[in-house]
Protein backbone atom coordinates (compact mmCIF):
# COMPACT_ATOMS: atom_id res chain seq x y z
CA UNK A 1 0.00 0.00 0.00
CA UNK A 2 2.80 2.35 0.71
CA UNK A 3 4.34 1.43 -2.70
CA UNK A 4 0.89 2.06 -4.37
CA UNK A 5 0.70 5.93 -2.75
CA UNK A 6 4.63 6.46 -3.04
CA UNK A 7 4.01 5.89 -7.12
CA UNK A 8 0.69 7.61 -7.45
CA UNK A 9 2.78 10.81 -5.99
CA UNK A 10 5.77 10.07 -8.10
CA UNK A 11 2.91 10.12 -11.32
CA UNK A 12 1.13 13.17 -9.91
CA UNK A 13 4.67 14.89 -9.22
CA UNK A 14 6.32 14.43 -12.58
CA UNK A 15 2.77 15.09 -14.48
CA UNK A 16 2.82 18.98 -12.57
CA UNK A 17 6.55 19.50 -13.49
CA UNK A 18 5.92 18.49 -17.08
CA UNK A 19 6.08 21.85 -19.35
CA UNK A 20 4.95 22.16 -22.84
CA UNK A 21 7.60 22.19 -25.57
CA UNK A 22 6.80 22.51 -29.56
CA UNK A 23 9.41 21.62 -32.22
CA UNK A 24 10.91 24.19 -34.62
CA UNK A 25 9.97 24.61 -38.26
CA UNK A 26 12.77 25.46 -39.68
CA UNK A 27 14.93 22.83 -40.78
CA UNK A 28 18.51 23.15 -42.74
CA UNK A 29 18.83 19.57 -45.09
CA UNK A 30 22.07 18.93 -46.38
CA UNK A 31 22.32 17.88 -50.13
CA UNK A 32 24.80 15.40 -51.27
CA UNK A 33 26.71 14.08 -54.77
CA UNK A 34 24.58 10.87 -54.54
CA UNK A 35 21.67 9.04 -53.42
CA UNK A 36 22.51 7.86 -49.96
CA UNK A 37 24.35 8.94 -46.85
CA UNK A 38 28.04 7.45 -48.16
CA UNK A 39 28.49 9.93 -50.82
CA UNK A 40 30.20 13.78 -49.97
CA UNK A 41 27.90 16.56 -48.23
CA UNK A 42 28.10 19.50 -51.13
CA UNK A 43 26.06 22.05 -49.15
CA UNK A 44 23.24 22.92 -46.97
CA UNK A 45 19.79 24.12 -48.30
CA UNK A 46 17.49 25.97 -45.54
CA UNK A 47 13.90 25.08 -45.36
CA UNK A 48 11.55 26.30 -47.74
CA UNK A 49 13.42 26.94 -50.53
CA UNK A 50 12.22 25.48 -53.83
CA UNK A 51 13.68 22.79 -55.79
CA UNK A 52 13.05 21.11 -59.35
CA UNK A 53 12.33 16.86 -59.22
CA UNK A 54 14.44 15.27 -61.53
CA UNK A 55 14.03 11.52 -60.26
CA UNK A 56 13.33 9.60 -57.98
CA UNK A 57 15.78 6.53 -56.21
CA UNK A 58 13.19 4.32 -54.26
CA UNK A 59 15.85 2.39 -53.24
CA UNK A 60 17.88 4.71 -51.09
CA UNK A 61 14.93 7.37 -50.76
CA UNK A 62 16.19 10.04 -52.26
CA UNK A 63 15.26 12.07 -55.13
CA UNK A 64 18.01 14.04 -57.46
CA UNK A 65 16.78 17.65 -57.64
CA UNK A 66 18.18 20.56 -59.30
CA UNK A 67 18.86 23.70 -57.03
CA UNK A 68 17.92 27.47 -58.29
CA UNK A 69 21.96 27.64 -59.18
CA UNK A 70 20.93 24.79 -62.09
CA UNK A 71 23.44 22.36 -59.76
CA UNK A 72 22.26 19.23 -59.65
CA UNK A 73 21.79 16.83 -56.26
CA UNK A 74 20.76 14.56 -53.78
CA UNK A 75 18.55 14.90 -51.06
CA UNK A 76 16.32 12.38 -49.15
CA UNK A 77 12.93 11.90 -49.55
CA UNK A 78 12.17 12.91 -46.03
CA UNK A 79 13.39 16.39 -45.94
CA UNK A 80 11.01 16.94 -49.32
CA UNK A 81 7.52 17.95 -49.01
CA UNK A 82 4.61 18.75 -51.67
CA UNK A 83 3.41 21.93 -49.99
CA UNK A 84 5.24 25.30 -48.77
CA UNK A 85 6.41 24.88 -44.85
CA UNK A 86 4.39 26.14 -42.44
CA UNK A 87 7.03 29.10 -41.26
CA UNK A 88 6.82 30.42 -45.03
CA UNK A 89 2.86 30.41 -45.69
CA UNK A 90 2.62 32.18 -41.91
CA UNK A 91 5.00 34.76 -43.08
CA UNK A 92 3.20 34.93 -46.34
CA UNK A 93 0.02 35.34 -44.33
CA UNK A 94 1.61 37.87 -42.17
CA UNK A 95 2.72 39.76 -45.62
CA UNK A 96 -0.89 40.02 -46.96
CA UNK A 97 -1.92 40.99 -43.53
CA UNK A 98 -0.01 43.98 -43.52
CA UNK A 99 -0.60 45.10 -46.83
CA UNK A 100 -4.17 44.56 -46.44
CA UNK A 101 -4.04 46.81 -43.32
CA UNK A 102 -1.94 48.96 -44.88
CA UNK A 103 -4.41 49.56 -47.74
CA UNK A 104 -7.27 49.51 -45.57
CA UNK A 105 -5.29 52.17 -43.37
CA UNK A 106 -5.40 54.34 -46.09
CA UNK A 107 -8.42 53.70 -47.27
CA UNK A 108 -9.93 54.67 -43.78
CA UNK A 109 -8.06 58.01 -43.98
CA UNK A 110 -9.29 59.05 -47.33
CA UNK A 111 -12.66 58.42 -46.55
CA UNK A 112 -12.08 60.60 -42.95
CA UNK A 113 -11.13 63.07 -45.06
CA UNK A 114 -13.55 62.51 -47.89
CA UNK A 115 -16.70 63.12 -44.74
CA UNK A 116 -14.74 65.68 -43.47
CA UNK A 117 -14.79 67.61 -46.86
CA UNK A 118 -18.36 66.37 -46.77
CA UNK A 119 -18.95 67.83 -43.48
CA UNK A 120 -17.83 71.29 -44.59
CA UNK A 121 -19.24 71.24 -47.44
CA UNK A 122 -22.76 70.56 -45.90
CA UNK A 123 -21.42 73.58 -43.12
CA UNK A 124 -20.80 75.47 -46.40
CA UNK A 125 -24.18 74.62 -47.80
CA UNK A 126 -26.01 75.70 -44.77
CA UNK A 127 -24.56 78.99 -44.46
CA UNK A 128 -25.19 79.86 -48.10
CA UNK A 129 -28.96 79.07 -47.54
CA UNK A 130 -29.04 81.48 -44.48
CA UNK A 131 -27.59 84.02 -46.54
CA UNK A 132 -29.66 82.97 -49.59
CA UNK A 133 -32.79 83.74 -46.86
CA UNK A 134 -31.43 86.61 -46.07
CA UNK A 135 -31.04 88.37 -49.40
CA UNK A 136 -35.15 86.94 -49.86
CA UNK A 137 -36.12 88.90 -47.24
CA UNK A 138 -33.61 91.79 -48.28
CA UNK A 139 -35.24 91.67 -51.49
CA UNK A 140 -38.44 91.49 -50.42
CA UNK A 141 -37.99 94.31 -48.42
CA UNK A 142 -36.57 96.36 -51.36
CA UNK A 143 -39.49 95.21 -53.93
CA UNK A 144 -41.77 97.27 -50.93
CA UNK A 145 -39.67 100.17 -50.73
CA UNK A 146 -39.50 100.47 -54.28
CA UNK A 147 -43.14 100.02 -54.11
CA UNK A 148 -43.46 102.95 -52.36
CA UNK A 149 -41.12 104.76 -53.89
CA UNK A 150 -43.05 104.44 -57.18
CA UNK A 151 -46.26 105.27 -54.91
CA UNK A 152 -44.69 108.21 -54.02
CA UNK A 153 -43.17 109.86 -57.06
CA UNK A 154 -46.39 109.09 -59.05
CA UNK A 155 -48.29 111.32 -56.64
CA UNK A 156 -45.71 113.54 -56.65
CA UNK A 157 -46.17 113.45 -60.54
CA UNK A 158 -49.73 114.12 -59.79
CA UNK A 159 -49.63 116.72 -57.36
CA UNK A 160 -47.25 118.88 -59.63
CA UNK A 161 -49.27 118.27 -62.59
CA UNK A 162 -52.21 119.43 -60.54
CA UNK A 163 -50.35 122.39 -59.36
CA UNK A 164 -49.27 123.06 -63.24
CA UNK A 165 -53.13 122.74 -64.31
CA UNK A 166 -54.17 124.74 -61.42
CA UNK A 167 -51.80 127.71 -62.86
CA UNK A 168 -52.42 127.20 -66.20
CA UNK A 169 -56.15 127.99 -65.36
CA UNK A 170 -55.39 131.06 -63.39
CA UNK A 171 -52.66 132.39 -66.28
CA UNK A 172 -55.08 130.96 -68.49
CA UNK A 173 -58.11 133.25 -67.39
CA UNK A 174 -56.44 135.81 -65.62
CA UNK A 175 -53.84 136.62 -68.33
CA UNK A 176 -55.85 137.88 -70.52
CA UNK A 177 -57.61 139.90 -68.59
CA UNK A 178 -54.70 141.80 -67.34
CA UNK A 179 -53.79 142.13 -70.90
CA UNK A 180 -57.30 143.82 -72.01
CA UNK A 181 -57.17 145.69 -69.43
CA UNK A 182 -53.33 147.40 -70.26
CA UNK A 183 -55.35 147.73 -74.34
CA UNK A 184 -57.83 149.28 -72.39
CA UNK A 185 -56.09 152.07 -70.22
CA UNK A 186 -54.91 154.14 -73.90
CA UNK A 187 -51.37 154.30 -72.99
CA UNK A 188 -50.48 153.04 -75.68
Amino acid sequence: MRYLLLSLMLVVTSTISAATVYVSDSLDVFYRSGPSNQYRILGVLKSGEAVELIQEDAENSASQVRLSSGREVWIDNKNLMATKPNAMLLDELRREYQTYRNTTTSEISDLQANLKQARDLASASERLQQRIAKLELDNEALSLRNQALSDRSRYDLMTAGGIVAILGIIVGIILPKIIRRRRDDGWR
